[in-house]
């Protein structure tokens, strides 16, 4: 990110050759990690835009509904309830304990349902769902899938082809340890298929850089859904991020995270504390949700700050969410200061 600023600052836009093909190589990374191709990528500011761009890309009916479990992310639901004007109504799945399974999909799913859209990971609980089984869901009802992957990319695995994903969204400041303003949004041919370009842009076309002819047909990829400009920096960003960790193993991190927070949840049960996330193989997460049955979770927040642990205080429940490069020695300095505490 640091070359391309100073690119930038020198030099302008004469290497902009270069970029293009930062832009190919970071798609190609990308592909690399999700399991799919890269044609079938294209880049996003954010989660809730590559989320919007598939909302507003859909040729409603009034009356069609869309399937959301209460408890998500609002980036997972503002953008289906924009679509309320068209006449879209949303069927809520209603989360047990934090935990939401395929049953409690199929029960709101209808003749009239166009989308299931659902976290890999919930944010709050951290519960994982089971995207093979939402999908096959799916596939029986003819039901677009849509995934937001924000809280499981770069720390579980995932692979879109196999799962049968038709869409996948996910910005990458998060367990992909990538900058800000810079997501994936992958569409499966299906999903191509079955959506408008809502944003038409110069970039989304076949020929972009011959500016002065407009009878110009979209990219048949992904790439339709880039409407300009694009974050060049950021993508740099993405793709190092991207490279470090298939270079890892998303595996191998995958089975670290889960040790620290198995770690993590053993040592507060010890102690007393309650845990809202499930620790079942196949639904936990690197999110562990918990409080204490006495203690005010916002000063065992505030007590973890003033040691420098970063956390979340919500909803009278804190959250914690070690990745790979955090130590056993450091869970320990965690739960000493939740025992005193």
């Amino acid at each position: 990110m640091r070359a391309i600023i100073t690119d930038v600052e020198y030099n302008g836009i004469a290497h902009i050759d270069s970029w293009n093909q930062l832009y190919v190589d970071a798609r190609a990374s990308g592909a690399k990690l999700i399991g799919s191709q890269a044609h079938q990528i294209a880049f996003q500011k954010n989660t809730t835009e590559g989320i919007s761009t598939v909302a507003n890309g859909i040729h409603w009916t009034p009356g069609d509904n869309i399937v959301l479990a209460r408890g998500e992310f609002p980036a997972n639901v503002y953008p289906w309830l924009n679509q309320a004007p068209k006449g879209v109504e949303i069927n809520w799945v209603e989360a047990e304990s934090g935990r939401l399974s395929t049953a409690n999909f199929a029960e709101v799913v209808n003749r009239k349902t166009r989308v299931l859209s659902v976290s890999s990971v919930q944010f709050f609980a951290g519960y994982r769902s089971d995207l093979q089984a939402l999908s096959a869901l799916c596939k029986d009802h003819g039901i677009l899938f849509v995934v937001d992957a924000i809280q499981s990319l770069g720390v579980l695995p995932l692979n879109v082809e196999e799962t049968g994903i038709d869409v996948l969204c996910a910005d990458g400041h998060k367990w992909m340890l990538a900058p800000e303003g810079c997501a994936y949004l992958f569409c499966s041919q299906h999903a191509l298929d079955a959506l408008h370009i809502s944003s038409l842009g110069w970039a989304s076309v076949e020929s972009a850089h011959d500016f002065l002819s407009y009878d110009q047909i979209p990219h048949p990829d992904a790439r339709r859904f880039e409407s300009g400009t694009q974050n060049t920096a950021g993508i740099a960003g993405l793709k190092a991020a991207t490279d470090f960790l298939v270079a890892q193993g998303i595996d191998t991190i995958s089975k670290r995270v889960l040790m620290l927070t198995d770690r993590l949840c053993c040592g507060l049960e010890r102690r007393g504390y309650s845990i809202l996330s499930s620790r079942k193989d196949g639904h936990k997460s690197g999110i562990v949700t918990f409080k204490h049955p006495i203690l005010p979770s916002l000063e065992l927040y505030n007590l973890l700050l003033a040691n420098r642990i970063q956390g979340t205080e919500r909803a009278g429940y804190i959250r914690l969410s070690p990745h790979f490069y955090n130590t056993e020695e450091e869970i320990d300095k965690v739960l000493a200061l939740l025992s005193m505490g």
